[in-house]
């Protein structure tokens, strides 16, 4: 009798495990699938809600990109294809830009006073960019086709720290 009553002990244990686990995977299937799942730009979106959209679209790319340096899921979620380049330096589409900001943000550029503007199918980023040698004001200008940037212009203005404007760029 004893031996039966360890082995039902340990069947009930086991049995009450599993079913712990059980309604453990299925509240963290819940709560996965209550999560908002990750944004996507739309190149067909339009309609009355568009400049929100496209406003929205700008604020979770700029911080992706300027806070988190995130560049590759800021580009693979709101750079899909089609990405026009009016820097002189840099080559047309986004896989340059994609390998450039990598790189630069791997250097060790640091990224501050992030504010973005956004209206009538166009984006701006304005932050501050530091690296091991120079510090920048940076201004990002983008199209938008739907929810997604389809197109780029920059903006730079080197900070030295000796300007005579106390309010000088932010």
């Amino acid at each position: 009798m004893r031996f039966f009553t360890s082995s039902f002990t340990v069947l009930l244990l086991s049995v009450s495990a599993l079913a712990m686990n059980v309604g453990r995977a299925d509240a963290e299937a819940a709560d996965a699938a209550s999560k908002p799942k990750p944004k996507v730009c739309d190149p067909k979106a339009n309609g009355g809600n568009l400049a929100q959209l496209q406003y929205e679209a700008l604020a979770d790319f700029a911080d992706l990109f300027v806070n988190q340096q995130d560049v590759l899921t800021a580009f693979n979620r709101y750079v899909p294809g089609e990405y026009k380049q009016h820097n002189p330096f840099a080559q047309q589409g986004r896989d340059f830009a994609i390998q450039f900001l990598t790189n630069g943000f791997a250097g060790g550029l640091v990224t501050d006073h992030l504010t973005i503007f956004g209206g009538q199918g166009y984006g701006i980023m304005h932050y501050k960019m530091a690296g091991p040698d120079i510090t920048w004001a940076v201004a990002d200008y983008f199209k938008f086709k739907g929810t997604c940037i389809v197109e780029h212009w920059d903006v730079l203005q080197q900070i030295t720290g000796t300007e005579p404007n106390p309010i000088a760029f932010f």
